[in-house]
């Protein structure tokens, strides 16, 4: 007779065909993790669970090809849909599936370094004023690849608009909506070389105690892809200001960014949309002047990228003001 499990692994894919073995092979990798949910071991009871959105390549077949030459994997669920539902309605569709008392977001574009799942997840079971746990997310040449930092105020909004925080000092005192990394240019941070709780974390590798997400209702579903971290958990803060979100160095991953999004703009233009969203949302008595300086930006790379000669790019740039 199987145990219930522990801890709940959602992945959501989206024309993944290159990332996904090295994913879930790095999960396997995780001796502390056992997805038999045998009565017997002492190991970590797991439950993986797969939500493919529609992917057009080859994405389901070759997951469903992995699962049968690894039998480790012997709790999986995997859930093709009929069409892209979407990074936050996938999301909650897994965390409603979810059996566990933790649940891990974790994006398939994704690699998972020493055992960094179950140490996140030992971290969080002995920490109780924490909702949320991230580990350090590393490019692939692994250099510290900046995750989440402060909510959008329209303060960090005017130093990120226009361009003040990449001076020095500035971030020291108007906490940024995306902290730089410690090797960036002009103003290098800290900020990602030390644990933390910190306002928000992006959705590469998130674990919850489920009873957290699920008092706030999960993803907002309005949103797509974008955004949806910080209006996530601003709720929480809202919800339950006495749990905390941490960043933490001890557990890594590297994020190879991209993999799933596939998305129509450059992943910069689509954070305008995801900040405009939630001062919609949150604070919209802001939202003129927000919408004002995120304009500001947008018309700042709009020439930049022209002067560059790369009028591609700039021409997405040109179609995001005209929708803003």
């Amino acid at each position: 007779m199987r145990v219930k499990p522990l801890l709940s692994i959602i992945i959501i894919s989206y024309n993944v065909k290159d990332f996904i073995d090295p994913c879930l092979n790095s999960i396997l990798a995780d001796k502390k993790l056992d997805f038999s949910l045998n009565p017997d071991s002492d190991l970590i009871p797991s439950e993986l669970i797969i939500i493919d959105n529609a992917s057009s390549d080859t994405s389901p077949a070759l997951i469903k090809s992995y699962l049968k030459k690894h039998p480790q994997y012997s709790c999986v669920t995997f859930l093709p849909q009929a069409k892209n539902l979407g990074f936050s309605q996938a999301n909650n569709l897994g965390a409603k599936t979810a059996q566990g008392n933790y649940l891990l977001f974790l994006n398939p574009d994704t690699i998972v370094l020493h055992s960094a799942i179950s140490q996140t997840l030992e971290w969080l079971s002995s920490h109780p004023e924490a909702a949320c746990a991230t580990a350090q997310l590393l490019n692939n040449d692994k250099s510290i690849q900046p995750s989440g930092g402060f909510f959008p105020n329209l303060k960090n909004l005017a130093t990120w608009s226009l361009n003040l925080d990449d001076l020095p000092l500035v971030n020291t005192i108007i906490g940024p909506i995306h902290p730089h990394s410690p090797t960036f240019g002009l103003a290098p941070s800290n900020f990602y070389l030390k644990d933390h709780p910190q306002d928000w974390i992006t959705g590469a590798f998130m674990l919850w105690r489920r009873y957290a997400f699920k008092s706030i209702g999960g993803f907002d579903p309005k949103y797509f892809m974008y955004g949806e971290e910080l209006e996530l958990f601003y709720r929480l803060r809202l919800a339950h200001p006495e749990l905390s979100v941490w960043y933490l160095i001890g557990p890594q991953i590297i994020h190879l960014g991209g993999g799933s999004a596939k998305a129509k703009f450059h992943p910069l233009l689509s954070e305008y949309k995801g900040i405009l969203a939630f001062f919609t949302k949150h604070r919209p008595t802001q939202l003129p002047k927000a919408r004002v300086l995120i304009k500001i930006n947008c018309l700042a790379h709009l020439w930049l990228y022209r002067l560059l000669l790369r009028f591609n790019t700039a021409s997405l740039y040109s179609q995001t003001l005209r929708q803003l």
